[in-house]
């Protein structure tokens, strides 16, 4: 009977986790993608979806192909007579005018930022793209032990970036707890680009799935046991198995196509490449420009009449009217997901220079205490959507390139991580070398300047900065 009950309770879960609409999920994804990834896979789209069309380039669909997916569509099941499905498909189009023609006139006024300079070069920023990855994992907040596991990790990988040895192999040596050796190793996979050191294909591809997307329970199902079922093209069949629509089979099969079997072919080389900006903060005539650099970005819109071609040509309205429609509730969702993309990505950045003004208008390198959750409430989006985009994108400022998650830092009290930390540093700086505090004095120091930081967070930060321990830091003079 308990088993029964188990069984029905996880049957509610999925349920509820499969109500995710194909527009969520697709939004999610584009989130996630900083400027380069996301170009190319709006540009495998455009090339998979004839109902989708490019502003920026001329050419237009003339011709009217016969639609993959055809054979599929003809198993399915009627969904009315002719006459209704023309309706649904002219309300879609319709619905799609209405919704888009405010934001494109908006995305198209504001392209590129304020700035009417069409010389200057916002392209890209140089950089080791393997060094920067170095950095990233040596941020991660690791202890000396852990910090030689994460690097013996790092030096491990293939040309793919797949670990190529026995992750136990490793911690074995390094003498690292196997369960805290596993958190590290994760926490390496999930730095952009995401799946570097994963153990084979479904490791590689899971770590690369935003967390509302990983929660979907189809999603990773297909992932760990179905990849060639949907490589083959058996739509029928992985839709009866997960009892799905069709709709939600081709989001699900277009958010899967989109994730790199090999991550680590675009660092691991350790020669240095190019980082590209996905947001530009410059000064222009005295005030701080937002330039979204999205200039080789498709700028997508609704192929109608292609659509209304193919209606009018078709032999078979039936199968022609259900492709159509599902072409173009995909499609819609990419325009939406793309100007939502663009759009979180001006409020977040607007709302860093409001808390940042420090850092943005006098080129300080100081932080003033700010979450995640700060901005979700100023912006109004949820934190989750904070985090997806500040992971993996850059910006562009007058004194460097960052990954926008740097200017996120913790709160003590009024205080932020940086703050503290550069306190410690001058603390550890101006100590008796003979006789070097401990953390519980670098406590009360830190209280003499009305900062209330915990032993804890004390040992934390120092470990973190690479400060010895006091025994460690003794100098025998």
């Amino acid at each position: 009977m308990q088993k029964t009950k188990i069984g029905m309770k996880n049957s509610q879960r999925m349920e509820q986790k499969l109500k995710l609409s194909p527009q969520m999920l697709i939004t999610a994804e584009l989130l996630q993608k900083p400027v380069l990834e996301l170009e190319m896979v709006l540009k495998k789209e455009l090339r998979i979806n004839p109902f989708l069309q490019d502003l920026n380039t001329d050419s237009q669909r003339e011709d009217i192909e016969d639609f993959e997916g055809i054979e599929e569509l003809q198993d399915m099941e009627d969904d009315g007579d002719l006459a209704d499905q023309i309706k649904q498909i002219n309300t879609i189009i319709n619905d799609i005018d209405e919704v888009t023609n405010a934001q494109f006139n908006y995305e198209r006024s504001n392209r590129s930022g304020t700035t009417s300079n069409e010389n200057i070069d916002f392209e890209t920023a140089k950089e080791n793209v393997w060094d920067n990855f170095v950095q990233q994992v040596h941020e991660l907040g690791l202890n000396k032990v852990e910090l030689a596991f994460a690097d013996t990790i790092l030096n491990s990988l293939d040309d793919n970036g797949y670990l190529d040895v026995e992750l136990e192999e490793l911690y074995d040596e390094q003498d690292i707890d196997p369960e805290r050796a596993e958190e590290i190793h994760t926490s390496i996979m999930k730095i952009y680009p995401r799946g570097i050191g994963a153990r084979n294909l479904t490791e590689c591809l899971l770590a690369q799935l935003d967390e509302e997307i990983a929660s979907h329970p189809v999603i990773t199902s297909i992932i760990e046991k179905d990849l060639q079922i949907l490589q083959n093209q058996k739509f029928e069949e992985l839709r009866s198995k997960y009892n799905i629509t069709f709709e939600e089979l081709i989001t699900i099969k277009n958010i899967i196509s989109h994730l790199d079997p090999k991550p680590g072919s675009r660092i691991t080389n350790k020669t240095s490449s190019y980082i590209k900006p996905d947001i530009i903060v410059k000064e222009i005539d005295g005030d701080l420009e937002i330039i979204v650099n999205d200039m080789n970005i498709p700028e997508l819109t609704i192929n109608k009449e292609y659509a209304q071609r193919l209606l009018q040509q078709a032999r078979d309205k039936k199968s022609a009217l259900k492709y159509i429609r599902s072409k173009l509730v995909a499609a819609e969702n990419y325009v939406k997901a793309l100007w939502m993309r663009r759009e979180t990505l001006l409020r977040i950045t607007n709302e860093l220079i409001k808390q940042q003004p420090a850092f943005f208008r006098e080129g300080k390198k100081i932080l003033k205490p700010m979450t995640y959750d700060d901005v979700a409430k100023e912006i109004k989006r949820d934190v989750s959507t904070i985090c997806r985009v500040v992971n993996n994108y850059y910006i562009e400022t007058s004194i460097g390139l960052f990954l926008m998650k740097w200017f996120f830092t913790s709160k003590v009290g009024e205080y932020s991580s940086q703050q503290i930390k550069q306190e410690i540093q001058k603390i550890v700086d101006e100590e008796n070398k003979k006789k070097p505090l401990s953390d519980q004095k670098i406590v009360k120091k830190l209280a003499e300047k009305d900062i209330q930081a915990s032993l804890r967070v004390v040992t934390k930060y120092r470990n973190q900065m690479g400060i010895p321990a006091s025994r460690l830091r003794r100098q025998h003079l």
